[in-house]
């Protein structure tokens, strides 16, 4: 890996669309709530959020049911921390681990919490997707198939990226938003090349 690239949004801003994209031009793209999934999974984190969360966020099978923990979370900032001091150290690790293997030039980190989980300051380049609020509240409507008031919830959840950061506004459809990343792609290879 020669570059490695933060890519980060609030819900529904595309930031998944922009992943895709980079990996069709050849980056490496670690999905942060993919890691996160996995990550539930181990015995050892699942014991500290059952402790901290009940067993009432678990399913039939035993597994961290995330829709029961995310009601729990995303209506409740000091909830939502607490989850986050128990998973961020362990996402960001794999991640990156992904990326040293993966042989590629540009990695990229997609995830919605680079900036709480440390993992920006290991960034060459952070990259924020962003888009109108009204269009990222349909996306997350569609895409989760939830109700308006459960998607607002979840967008108040997020913060913005408060650093310094390339922003590419996402509300213009996405041949704009494939342009976009290509050019920024091609700049990237070019520091790389230099």
């Amino acid at each position: 890996m020669k570059m490695l690239l933060g890519l980060t949004g609030r819900t529904g801003s595309g930031k998944t669309s922009a992943a895709k994209i980079f990996e069709r031009l050849g980056a490496f793209v670690v999905d942060c709530d993919a890691v996160a999934h996995e990550i539930l999974k181990d015995a050892s984190v699942k014991k500290k959020i059952v402790a901290q969360f009940s067993e009432s966020i678990l399913d039939s099978d035993n597994n961290i049911d995330r829709k029961a923990l995310g009601a729990i979370v995303f209506s409740d900032d000091e909830k939502l921390s607490v989850l986050n001091k128990i998973v961020h150290g362990a996402i960001v690790d794999t991640a990156i681990d992904l990326c040293e293997k993966s042989g590629n030039d540009i990695c990229v980190i997609d995830g919605s919490e680079l900036e709480a989980s440390g993992a920006d300051k290991k960034c060459a380049h952070i990259v924020v997707i962003t888009a109108d609020e009204e269009d990222r509240l349909e996306r997350i409507i569609l895409r989760d198939g939830i109700d308006r008031d459960s998607a607002l919830l979840r967008m108040r959840a997020q913060k913005d990226y408060s650093k310094e950061a390339i922003l590419i506004y996402n509300s213009m459809g996405q041949d704009t938003l494939e342009r976009e990343i290509t050019a920024l792609y091609n700049k990237f290879l070019g520091e790389i090349n230099a």
